[in-house]
């Protein structure tokens, strides 16, 4: 089979080396578009999404989804379209499980590189596969997470069959709720009900559900079947986007062309996207400034130097920072799980402080400003007005601090207690707000004493997801969240039957319930496609939370600032929530 499988990679090697095409034949009249520069920080191991992401924001051009986000006429928000999928899911019954997506039938891989000449056309059967190796038991990819864990969509035994190495219990791919039904239409089925749009976010625009191609990916599979070489060079990737790989100097350059057989060829204003390998933020700084960059992100201590330049774009990224409570932890006569403790620290904590130190904005609220309330807008959720948080950046107070600890000493029993914060050793801003923290816990908390513990990114991961079999794991973490831009998203994560076990319900029983009801009125809501009473609910889970629970401590959010150079032309001039800046169908203006 190994050997058959190396012949076929040949067949194609030898097809696009003398294979006359129109990509190559555009390639060689020289470009009819602009080229866009940008840099990336660290080398990318592979372009193949369904493996890892570090490279997503350089690899998504060239792939293909069935369903992914564009801006819409007006250039303020964005709209989830049809890519690959001909049209809009079909729902097939009445509680929203079953759902039919129509492929188109004249979307075909780039006719270039591996694929140059082959005429290779998408069917169902690359939905299929593509999904299969994703959620492979042995291959264990890492963005699998993102297709099995779903919480809007949960397709039928697909947990169950990437996770069965661990449970013992064989599944069989046959069992898993996505079939082919024709050449160009598959049908997914979810154990809870949904709609389209949840139906095209699973599909496509947040997940790892990106096509590849399957002679190809069976020719670069490893012996055991455990790993794969697809993607890690141009040799071994089949492009099918609006971009195709042209080359690939590892650590070096990877450039990108238009693909001119793309099905919406005519969205792309670019010739060609060059990325160059740049670990330096200053060093990319400079380059940007000699003109050898179209694009630099600025960190915090190069903000005031460009404090009035027209070229800087400010916006709030994915990232606010937490202090994760391990309130179930039987330390210090179960402190933590005191509800007078945690809001003491609601109260005592200098929000601000951490903020301006940061470059970013104190919060006090569980969501992020990307997160969206209304689809057709892109209105922050954030952007609703709500009559708990008064103060939605800070709301530190001394001396009601001081007297809730001295309640929570005298329910508890004792009189001050030693504790451990720890936070990953990747994550330069989380470090530094553990010491922020750890000082400030120190100095203005009586009676407590904490100390820091510094662990690899991976234990930090899993750490901090409640465990019942190690109750005394960990006691606090400081650390991010980022769930999707969906609001129903980020409350479902701390769904207290989750699987991921992300908060501890230890002794807080009348609270799980509570949580779980209105979680499950918002989910009906979703399905409604109601979607100011979903907000509403959403808000109530998160005033429970953080206002009446106290059981996050939310921070700040981290802010961003960026260079575009003047020749670039961006679809918009405000970041989109859940879109971004849409450098990829950016226009380049000499």
């Amino acid at each position: 089979m190994k050997r058959y499988l190396a012949f076929i990679l040949a067949a194609m090697m030898l097809v696009a080396a003398f294979a006359g095409c129109s990509a190559k034949e555009e390639e060689e009249k020289g470009p009819t578009y602009g080229v866009y520069r940008d840099y990336v920080k660290a080398s990318i191991p592979t372009l193949n999404m369904v493996v890892k992401n570090d490279g997503i924001l350089v690899a998504r051009p060239m792939q293909t989804v069935l369903y992914k986000a564009y801006i819409n006429e007006a250039g303020d928000a964005f709209e989830y379209r049809g890519q690959l999928a001909a049209e809009e899911p079909i729902q097939m019954d009445e509680e929203g499980k079953v759902w039919q997506i129509k492929i188109r039938d004249d979307y075909y891989w780039a006719d270039y590189g591996p694929t140059a000449g082959l005429n290779a056309q998408m069917t169902a059967d690359t939905v299929m596969y593509t999904y299969k190796m994703c959620i492979d038991p042995d291959l264990l990819n890492i963005n699998a997470s993102m297709l099995v864990n779903s919480t809007s969509v949960q397709i039928v035994n697909a947990y169950e069959y990437q996770q069965q190495l661990y449970t013992g219990n064989e599944v069989a791919w046959e069992d898993v709720g996505i079939k082919k039904i024709d050449d160009f239409t598959i049908e997914i089925t979810s154990k809870v009900g949904t709609n389209k749009r949840d139906v095209m976010d699973y599909m496509g625009n947040t997940t790892c559900l990106f096509m590849v191609y399957e002679p190809l990916y069976e020719a670069c599979m490893g012996f055991d079947r455990t790993w794969t070489s697809y993607g890690t060079s141009f040799d071994t990737w089949a492009s099918s986007g609006e971009y195709m790989l042209k080359e690939w100097i590892p650590d070096g350059k990877l450039t990108m062309i238009r693909n001119p057989n793309y099905v919406h060829a005519d969205m792309i204003k670019l010739g060609a996207i060059e990325y160059y390998t740049v670990p330096d933020t200053n060093t990319a700084l400079e380059m940007f400034e000699a003109g050898q960059l179209d694009h630099c992100e600025l960190i915090y201590q190069q903000w005031e130097q460009y404090e009035e330049d027209p070229r800087v774009r400010l916006y709030y990224n994915d990232s606010a920072t937490y202090v994760w409570i391990s309130n179930g932890n039987p330390n210090n006569n179960n402190l933590l799980g005191n509800y007078n403790f945690r809001a003491s620290l609601h109260y005592g904590l200098d929000r601000v402080e951490f903020a301006e130190f940061l470059g970013g904005s104190p919060s006090t609220r569980m969501y992020r400003r990307c997160v969206i309330a209304e689809q057709a807008t892109g209105k922050s959720i954030l952007e609703v007005p709500v009559d708990w948080a008064d103060d939605p950046y800070n709301v530190k107070d001394s001396a009601k601090a001081a007297q809730l600890l001295a309640k929570a000493y005298e329910e508890v029993g004792i009189t001050g207690a030693n504790l451990e914060c720890y936070h990953s050793e990747a994550s330069t801003h989380v470090r530094a707000s553990a010491e922020i923290f750890t000082r400030q816990i120190n100095d203005n908390f009586e009676g407590l004493s904490m100390k820091i513990r510094v662990v690899p990114s991976n234990i930090a991961y899993t750490l901090r997801r409640w465990n019942p079999s190690e109750p005394t794991a960990y006691e606090f973490n400081l650390g991010s969240l980022l769930p999707s831009d969906d609001p129903i998203d980020t409350m479902t994560y701390w769904d207290p039957d989750s699987p991921q076990r992300a908060m501890c319900w230890v002794g807080l029983d009348e609270w799980a319930n509570k949580y779980r009801e209105v979680l499950n009125e918002a989910r009906e809501a979703v399905r409604a496609m109601d979607e100011v009473k979903t907000v509403e609910l959403c808000l109530e889970m998160e005033r429970l939370l953080v206002d009446e629970w106290y059981l996050r401590i939310p921070l700040y959010e981290l802010a961003s600032k960026v260079l575009y150079s003047e020749r670039v032309k961006l679809p918009t001039d405000e970041r989109i929530n859940g879109y971004g800046f849409g450098e990829v169908y950016a226009e380049i203006i000499e």
